[in-house]
């Protein structure tokens, strides 16, 4: 399987713009022969809302328009997507900083995130289940958001185990720091998974997220980030044997 990490700075509140960009990340991987990308987290809107009330115009459902359009993205180029955006939860309007991956024969599956950050508490509900696990060719995909890098949250053992997944896709908006990231690293050992690091830069509104850096981190610990440009969209490759 040759995987994808792309890197941009989503603009706040312009989904549109940051759709478009998305797109065009999801096509140049697609063409360099890529069977998986993945996307920060958020990526749909930014990341810095003050209350529900300014997200929620934001947030949309699992039926919202970037998953169909995604959907037919990822069917017509025949790649996996995965991406960060606010989901709407239709029983109880609860709003949650979630993670979706779409595969090309219309499956598709979510995870929200439990280790909630700064702006996270603002508007955001708890995720309350471990991340799945889904069969993507002959490989075992995880999902997983920034925070949840730490690998539990109150109330749940571990959210992977050696064995559990082959790849784990990680949206993410970092901050500012040392890279890699040591949680990257030891996630990536720890689970004996390919960790693929999707990341953001740039500054919004209370919130600066650096210079960015995304790789692909095998379960050695070798770091793949051939093609990271620092505060600039980019996308990393590695091919998993």
């Amino acid at each position: 399987m040759k995987i994808a990490v792309a890197q941009f700075s989503p603009k706040f509140k312009k989904f549109s713009e940051n759709l478009e960009m998305m797109m065009r990340l999801v096509l140049e991987a697609a063409n360099n022969g890529a069977e998986l990308i993945v996307l920060p987290e958020l990526c749909t809107t930014g990341y810095s809302f003050m209350s529900y009330k300014e997200a929620e115009p934001f947030s949309e459902t699992l039926e919202g328009p970037a998953m169909q359009f995604m959907q037919k993205l990822s069917g017509s180029h025949r790649i996996a997507i995965g991406w960060g955006f606010i989901r709407k939860d239709l029983g109880t309007d609860a709003l949650y900083n979630s993670q979706v991956l779409v595969l090309p024969d219309g499956r598709w599956s979510y995870v929200d995130k439990l280790n909630l950050w700064a702006n996270d508490y603002l508007y955001a509900t708890e995720g309350k289940s471990s991340p799945p696990i889904i069969d993507y060719l002959g490989k075992k995909v995880g999902l997983l958001i920034c925070r949840d890098v730490r690998d539990k949250a109150p109330g749940f053992k571990d959210f992977y185990e050696a064995g559990d997944a082959d790849v784990v896709c990680f949206s993410s908006n970092f901050g500012d720091g040392g890279f890699p990231a040591v949680n990257w690293v030891e996630f990536a050992k720890g689970n004996k998974v390919w960790f693929a690091v999707s990341n953001r830069y740039g500054k919004e509104e209370n919130n600066n997220f650096g210079e960015g850096g995304i790789c692909v981190i095998e379960p050695s610990g070798k770091v793949h980030c051939d093609g990271l440009r620092w505060n600039q969209p980019c996308i990393v490759y590695a091919d998993i044997p």
